[in-house]
C-alpha cells in the first residue's frame, strides 16, 4: 500500500524519489569519515555528526530512509541602485531551503505515506542518495539526478512504514558521471581554482560557495569578476552538457532603494526601520541572520559589474 501511495504522491509533483533501509546512513557516514580520516575533505560535513546509528533509530520504530529529489529552479531577487535595478540570482536551494524539508514531510506524511510517522533525516544527504541509487557524482562534487542534471534539492526523511525492497538489495556504490571522464568544462569555468585535473573531490576551501557563505574579509585568490551570485556559485554548472537550460523564478522579493543602500553600508548598526523591514524579507527568502553576508556580496557584485573585464 504504501509503495504505491508514495510513487503516486511522488510522480504526481515531479519528484524522484528513493527508499533503503536505515542501514545505509550507516555506509553513507563511512564515506564521509574515510574522507575526513585520509584528509580528502578539506571542510568537514558537519551535518553528519548529529546522525542518529541505524541501531538507535530502529529501537526509535524509524526502519526506513526516503529521498525525494525535488527539482528546482534559480530564483531572482531585485535590489534598487539609485533607480537602477540589479538582478541578483540564488542558485537552486537557496530560496527557502530549510522551510522545504518541513513542507515537503507533512505533505509526504499526509499524502505519500498516509497514516506513517514521517521525520526529518539529518545526515550527509548526497551521499545517502548515491547510495540509494538516485544521483551520480560530477567532478564539480555536485550531484546529478537523470534527466533533471543539478537542478534539485535533496530531502531527506526516515520513515516507521516498512517499503518493499528486492530480495537482493543492496547498496550502491557512488559513481563518477561518465562524461565526467574526459569533460573538462566545469574545470576551466571555476574562476577560483576548487576543481583539479588529477581529483575528483573539490577543494572546498577554495570553492566561492564557502567564501560568500562565511563572513570576513575576501581571499585573495577571489578574482573581482568571480561574483555572480548573491550567494554560492553557478558557474560550474551553467555550462555544464549534463545539466538543462536554468530555469528562473522570481522570489517576489524586490529591496527598496532604502533597503539597497542599508546592505551596501559597511556600518554594523543593523537597526532601525528599513532594517525591520529588510530582515522581513530575508525572512521570506530563508536567510535569516545573513545580513552582513549578504551587504557584503552585494557590494562585490556591484563591483564586478562595474570593474574592469
Amino acid at each position: 500500500m504504501f509503495e504505491q501511495s508514495l510513487q503516486s504522491w511522488a510522480t504526481g509533483r515531479g519528484y524522484r524519489v528513493g527508499w533503503g533501509p536505515v542501514e545505509v546512513i550507516t555506509a553513507a557516514l563511512a564515506d564521509v569519515h574515510a574522507r575526513d580520516l585520509s584528509r580528502e575533505l578539506d571542510v568537514y560535513a558537519s551535518e553528519a555528526i548529529s546522525s542518529e546509528s541505524a541501531e538507535s533509530l530502529g529501537a526509535r520504530g524509524l526502519v526506513t530512509v526516503v529521498v525525494v529529489v525535488k527539482p528546482r529552479p534559480g530564483h531572482t531577487v531585485l535590489l534598487d541602485l539609485d533607480g537602477e535595478r540589479l538582478e541578483a540570482v540564488l542558485p537552486p536551494t537557496y530560496f527557502r531551503y530549510q522551510n522545504l524539508f518541513e513542507e515537503v514531510r507533512k505533505d509526504l506524511s499526509e499524502r505519500g505515506l498516509p497514516g506513517a510517522r514521517v521525520e526529518t533525516l539529518r545526515a550527509p544527504l548526497k551521499q545517502v542518495a548515491s547510495r540509494l541509487g538516485l544521483v551520480s557524482y560530477g567532478r564539480n562534487n555536485v550531484t546529478y539526478a537523470p534527466g533533471l542534471g543539478s537542478y534539485f534539492q535533496l530531502l531527506g526523511y526516515l520513515t516507521d512504514a516498512r517499503l518493499p525492497l528486492p530480495d537482493d538489495w543492496k547498496p550502491s556504490e557512488p559513481v563518477l558521471l561518465p562524461r565526467c571522464r574526459t569533460c573538462r568544462v566545469c574545470l576551466h569555468d571555476c574562476p577560483t581554482g576548487a576543481i583539479e585535473e588529477g581529483r575528483v573531490l573539490l577543494h572546498a576551501e577554495r570553492c566561492l560557495t564557502l567564501a560568500n557563505e562565511n563572513p570576513g574579509q575576501w581571499p585573495p585568490w577571489i578574482g573581482p569578476k568571480a561574483h555572480h551570485c548573491l550567494l554560492g556559485c553557478l558557474l560550474c554548472q551553467l555550462r555544464c552538457p549534463e545539466n538543462p537550460r536554468l530555469k528562473l523564478e522570481t522570489t517576489g522579493v524586490a529591496f527598496t532603494r532604502e533597503e539597497t543602500q542599508a546592505l551596501l553600508s559597511e556600518s554594523e548598526d543593523h537597526d532601525g526601520s528599513v532594517w525591520g523591514g529588510l530582515r522581513g524579507k530575508l525572512a521570506w527568502l530563508g536567510q535569516c541572520g545573513a545580513e552582513a553576508v549578504l551587504g557584503r556580496n552585494v557590494r562585490a557584485l556591484v563591483a564586478s559589474r562595474e570593474g574592469p573585464t
